[in-house]
Parts: structure tokens; C-alpha cells; sequence
């Protein structure tokens, strides 16, 4: 039998793509769109407060910054 080695950087950046993707999830259920712009607001602004979001129904619009 042959034994798989996986690097250890290689394990750890997939889990934080994975992370990041799950936080900017969260960025597209209060209307932002997914691709950048969410994965850019995870970087800018972590997880979205209940005010956040992009658009007019929302008191803080993220995209006018």
C-alpha cells in the first residue's frame, strides 16, 4: 500500500478558503453580491452587523465607502 503525505500548508489553506468562503456567505444573505465584493468585505470588514448590507434596506450601505 502507498501512503498519502499531505503538507500541512496545503491542509491549512484549504480549511481558510473554506473559512473565508463561509464568511462571505454570510455577506451574500444581506444582498451583496458574491464574487468580489463579499470576499473583499470579509478582508474590510469581517462579518456583517444586523445594519450592514448592500443596497437601500439596509441603514449602513457597505459599497459607498
Amino acid at each position: 500500500m502507498t501512503e498519502r503525505r499531505y503538507s500541512v500548508g496545503g491542509v491549512v489553506g484549504l480549511v481558510l478558503v473554506v473559512v473565508w468562503t463561509f464568511l462571505a456567505v454570510q455577506w451574500h444573505e444581506v444582498e451583496c453580491p458574491l464574487v468580489p465584493d463579499s470576499y473583499v468585505l470579509v478582508v474590510t470588514h469581517g462579518t456583517p452587523s444586523i445594519f450592514e448590507g448592500c443596497g437601500d434596506g439596509y441603514a449602513v450601505d457597505v459599497r459607498g465607502d
